[in-house]
């Protein structure tokens, strides 16, 4: 009876961290922009402003396939090869990143791009936020 009481605990713990996770990206939308994050309201003011900041797509590879869209603007990078691409994208630009959920990746390539002097800032809550935020996409180049 102990061991399955202990399951039980801890499986009501996951469940509370997933469901906080998951309240946490739905919540992205309505965050301010930060240091480290753009708010989806500034962005879609950007956005509106052709050039006025640069969009990349840094989903894995498989993420990205399974999707049809990305977000306006967007150019596409796998980020396992930063050290590879990111001397092609402009310092003197804002740069406004974004993975599935805005975690690992997003964040592991702000402070990359960051330490190299770039003004990087990520998506908050991801791409899946921002869509669930209405914000526009277009289809993918195929």
């Amino acid at each position: 009876m102990k061991t399955v009481l202990s399951y039980l605990v801890v499986f009501i713990g996951l469940f509370v961290q997933a469901s906080s996770v998951v309240a946490a990206d739905a919540d992205a939308a309505k965050l301010p922009s930060t240091a480290r994050a753009m708010s989806h309201a500034d962005i879609k003011q950007h956005l509106a402003q052709p050039g006025s900041i640069t969009v990349l797509d840094l989903r894995r590879t498989a993420d990205y396939d399974k999707d049809t869209a990305t977000m306006l603007q967007a150019q596409r990078f796998d980020p396992t090869k930063i050290t590879e691409w990111s001397s092609s994208i402009p310092k003197d630009k804002e740069i406004v990143l974004f993975c599935d959920h805005g975690r690992s990746i997003s964040n592991a390539s702000v402070d990359y791009l960051t330490k190299a002097g770039y003004k990087a800032r990520l998506v908050h809550g991801g791409f899946d936020a921002w869509k669930d935020a209405g914000g526009p996409t277009v289809p993918k180049a195929q």
